[in-house]
């Protein structure tokens, strides 16, 4: 997936083992910048373990979901978007965002503070990797948003503001265009069209670009035995190194830095004769963090792989519970005076594996519109050929100016 906030424990625990596989690795020991771990109060701690348990769950219905098909997915962008679409949420639908992303008592602006603190952290834990967070809001031009609501995103989220018409051509190309430019080209399209509907688009997109903590050789044309056959692939292999390593029942995990230490790539492999199908319901977040450090030979196909989530977690989040938020009862009165739910929530990934490192994108949106759906007005015909009388009213007032008829 990403680091998301279990790996980060994990590049933790790794400490004592880097130093040696860093002055071996593909960075000088100069450039190696010294770790700035993300110190967590007891509380933060607690919303960073139920929200990694939201995101561990959210993945496993989405390969279910998916007929068992490949999945790349971050729970960070998804959280973050969720997060800034909660913040004008009040009573049983903040309550709801609470309970199934789980940030418990945590109030809105608690949870803004905390995803501050997180974004922050992550952007300076280690200095040999790129991560950016951007976020931005999209509003039409008749929806009237609160200044309370527009602060907090703009404080917490560092979010850009953007009045926009969904109904013209012009809007989706802008939106394309922002996805694009802050994945670094990696989302070059995020949505394909946009309903006319919508009035408000909240939207998250995050960038990781990291340098492996240790040097690898690339065996080419070895076999990899898919779910569906075998192909050849190019290996990254590394012998001796000092690593992280779970053995479990029904399979093996394995931790491999990146930079410092701080950011590693958690990886969970099935043992032979069982499957992805069979493991992934066991897996939690100590499934990630157990281990101890080993001396591991490792061979790590290269991979390059885009994903989206398409039309899939909406009914996902509902099933875990998340129902209010899309229904005609949200209360997103924080937001604005306009009744709103969400209708929309998509999000698309593309991740690069290869011997120099990982480079990794994700962007998740969040469309609201009107609780009360627009209805497509019929279709009649007036013809006035006969005759008929009239009036010239003021619509704010409706002062009737004047009053006639036509019947010659």
């Amino acid at each position: 997936m990403k680091k998301t906030f279990i790996i980060l424990a994990a590049g933790l625990l790794l400490l004592s083992a880097c130093e040696k596989m860093n002055q071996e690795g593909n960075l000088k020991p100069e450039d190696i910048a010294d770790p700035v771990p993300i110190e967590l109060t007891k509380a933060e701690a607690t919303v960073r373990d139920a929200s990694n348990a939201f995101g561990i769950t959210t993945f496993r219905s989405l390969y279910t979901a998916g007929g068992k098909q490949d999945v790349v997915f971050s729970p960070l962008s998804l959280s973050l978007a969720l997060s800034m679409t909660a913040e004008g949420a009040n009573g049983d639908t903040f309550k709801q965002f609470a309970d199934v992303i789980g940030w418990g008592e945590s109030t809105q602006e608690e949870v803004g503070a905390y995803y501050k603190k997180m974004v922050n952290g992550l952007v300076t834990a280690d200095a040999s990797v790129l991560f950016t967070s951007a976020n931005s809001f999209w509003a039409a031009g008749e929806l009237p948003l609160r200044k309370t609501y527009t602060d907090l995103l703009s404080d917490n989220y560092a979010a850009e503001s953007y009045t926009v018409d969904f109904k013209a051509a012009g809007t989706l190309d802008k939106i394309n265009r922002w996805c694009s430019e802050k994945t670094d080209g990696k989302i070059p399209k995020m949505l394909d069209q946009l309903n006319p509907q919508t009035k408000l688009m909240l939207i998250n997109a995050l960038l990781f670009k990291a340098p492996w903590g240790l040097t690898w050789e690339v065996k080419t044309g070895r076999t990899f035995n898919g779910a569906t056959g075998k192909t050849k692939k190019d290996f990254l292999y590394v012998k001796d190194a000092r690593l992280l390593y779970g053995n479990r029942d029904d399979y093996e995990t394995v931790s491999v830095p990146y930079g410092n230490g701080l950011y590693v790539m958690d990886i969970v492999l099935p043992k032979a004769g069982k499957t992805l199908s069979e493991v992934l319901p066991q897996l939690t977040q100590e499934g990630f963090l157990s281990g101890n450090e080993a001396e591991v030979e490792l061979f790590l196909p290269k991979f390059s792989m885009s994903y989206s989530t398409e039309d899939m977690l909406i009914p996902v989040l509902q099933g875990q519970g998340l129902i209010l938020p899309f229904s005609n009862d949200a209360d997103f009165s924080g937001i604005s005076e306009r009744p709103l739910k969400i209708d929309l929530v998509i999000q698309k990934t593309q991740i690069d594996v290869t011997e120099k490192g990982t480079e990794f994108a994700a962007v998740t949106v969040v469309g609201m519109r009107y609780t009360s759906a627009i209805s497509t007005p019929p279709k009649v015909t007036v013809d006035l050929n006969r005759p008929f009388a009239y009036a010239i009213r003021e619509t704010s007032s409706n002062t009737i100016l004047l009053l006639g008829t036509l019947s010659n």
